[in-house]
């Protein structure tokens, strides 16, 4: 970070793309072998199959890094308290208010395909035949059709937070790291994931409902740190940059070890090693480019959080819609991801930054950095 508060914008850039990688992957998992899901084709795709798995390991390692490095960078400017307020307005606010307003439209439609995806686990149950008004009393008065769905990401990122904070607030407080180290190091990072998730079987099954799951909170958890690291490390980033087209090599061979054994000792520490490739890679990769500051570009950042917050209700009520139709398995991928970004930035852009309410309950940048 060049100066204190100053927006990085190739870091912005890479939340967009992230952010539309979340979406995509959510439009392949409609049709991936995953049972896991809201909404499933009867029939899956294999290669949808193995696409998801890529997008899966490409895109929430990287957001829970960027997550660390930024509060590395708030917390060079603002105190621990003034921090962790910010996390709640930015993420159990959203949480919140996705339970009690997106919540019910997801376990709805969740429920009338026959699936049940729960603190308890997944199951498949009778498709359920009430109308969705008859159904919403049901949802607030029933704790265990209440859902976050794609929300825990904001469950597990303010937990990590919270507990992380000690040894984020030592690095912010640190004065920044400008030598490079020798190539070897870049790759260290892997190590740490590679073994959490090996040793303690994560990554299958995929159900993040936090009870079960503190495997993957660990690994998470690990993902942020590292972010933290590099927001404390500047010449690091250097490194990573130099290193870019190697990391890209290793992680696409390491892929394809996990697409080759799958659910296995080896298959868990290749994911391990891919996550911290992609990571790494991305990070290079938008350092190289170095974007120029726009408001088009800053604008597009802000809208990440509020569009994964609202994009998984209408991707629902799509894949519904197309699942039975006969377009080939790509072509609704496409269809369904294309409308869903559209539909998420236009509601984003005449809706939330039109409403100070919405910005709040979505967890828009624009609360904290403008307020009134």
């Amino acid at each position: 970070m060049s100066g204190a508060g100053e927006r990085r914008a190739d870091l912005d850039l890479l939340r967009v793309v992230l952010c539309a990688a979340v979406i995509l992957q959510h439009a392949v998992l409609i049709f991936a072998a995953e049972p896991r899901y809201h909404v499933k084709s009867p029939v899956p795709s294999a290669w949808a199959t193995t696409l998801y798995e890529f997008l899966r390991i490409f895109a929430m390692p990287p957001f829970f890094a960027i997550a660390g490095w930024a509060a590395v960078q708030s917390l060079r400017r603002r105190s621990p308290a003034v921090f962790l307020r910010e996390r709640l307005v930015r993420l159990v606010v959203p949480l919140a208010a996705g339970i009690v307003l997106l919540g019910p439209i997801i376990k709805y439609i969740e429920l009338t395909q026959g699936r049940d995806l729960s603190l308890a686990g997944f199951r498949l149950v009778q498709p359920l035949s009430m109308s969705f008004l008859a159904f919403l009393p049901r949802y607030y008065t029933r704790i265990v059709l209440m859902t976050w769905s794609h929300l825990w990401f904001l469950a597990y990122l303010m937990l990590i937070s919270v507990i992380l904070l000690p040894l984020v607030l030592r690095l912010a407080r640190r004065a920044p790291a400008a030598f490079v180290p020798s190539a070897v190091l870049v790759y260290l990072p892997a190590v740490p994931l590679l073994l959490v998730l090996a040793l303690f079987h994560g990554y299958w099954p995929y159900l993040p409902n936090l009870l079960t799951d503190w495997t993957n909170f660990a690994y998470f958890a690990l993902c942020f740190a590292a972010g933290a690291m590099i927001g404390a490390w500047p010449g690091f980033e250097v490194r990573l940059q130099s290193e870019v087209w190697k990391l890209c090599l290793l992680g696409a061979v390491t892929f394809a070890g996990v697409a080759i054994v799958g659910e296995s000792l080896i298959g868990r520490a290749l994911v391990g090693v891919t996550a911290w490739c992609c990571i790494g890679a991305a990070w290079g990769m938008v350092r190289r480019l170095r974007p120029a500051r726009s408001a088009t570009l800053t604008q597009l950042s802000e809208a990440t959080l509020p569009v994964y917050v609202i994009h998984h209700v209408p991707l629902l009520i799509l894949g519904l819609w197309l699942v039975p139709t006969q377009l080939s398995v790509g072509m609704k991928i496409a269809v369904i991801s294309t409308v869903d970004v559209i539909f998420s930035l236009t509601f984003y852009w005449w809706a939330i930054r039109r409403s100070r309410l919405l910005q709040i309950l979505t967890g828009c940048g624009r609360v904290l950095s403008n307020p009134r």
